[in-house]
């Protein structure tokens, strides 16, 4: 079974047996390799790190390829997610169930911070604000899960 490290905001790849590292592994490298596609895709719309680099792209068949990449790219990453989450234990259901409760808790409450200040502080959060918010509260999450559940002092 996986092993929670670095205060809930990692696993231990060591702690798998050989099918679980593939499929961990797989879903992140799947995982990473569409978000550098999406990092891509980022520098053609408005978002928290200001307006468009490229202009003019919905028709670009490069960045339609690019589009279509993040999906199928996360597509195979869930596929590979689930295999791995499907042999793992019932504390790892837990900490994915409490990190991702933690992820939308922080999407609410912090968006709503965001979306209160836009108009004092001269921004406009979109998709991409919002997202940072349910990021904060997912690493929130991992760490008050590590101390509430595992406490191991690791």
């Amino acid at each position: 079974m996986a092993k929670i490290t670095h205060k809930g905001s990692w696993i231990k790849i060591g702690s798998l047996n050989k099918e679980d590292k593939k499929n961990y592994l797989m879903s992140v490298g799947f995982f990473l390799t569409g978000a550098v596609f999406w990092g891509l895709h980022l520098n053609t719309v408005d978002g928290i790190f200001g307006p468009p680099i490229f202009e003019n792209t919905d028709t670009s068949l490069s960045f339609a390829i690019i589009r279509a990449m993040i999906i199928i790219c996360w597509f195979i990453a869930i596929i590979y997610s689930k295999k791995f989450l499907l042999t793992q234990d019932e504390l790892m259901h837990r900490y994915y169930l409490y990190t991702a409760a933690s992820g939308g808790f922080g999407f609410v409450t912090v968006g709503m911070l965001f979306s209160i200040l836009q108009p004092y502080l001269s921004f406009t959060v979109g998709f991409y604000g919002y997202f940072l918010a349910y990021a904060i509260g997912t690493a929130f999450g991992g760490y008050l899960f590590d101390k509430k559940y595992l406490g191991d002092g690791e």
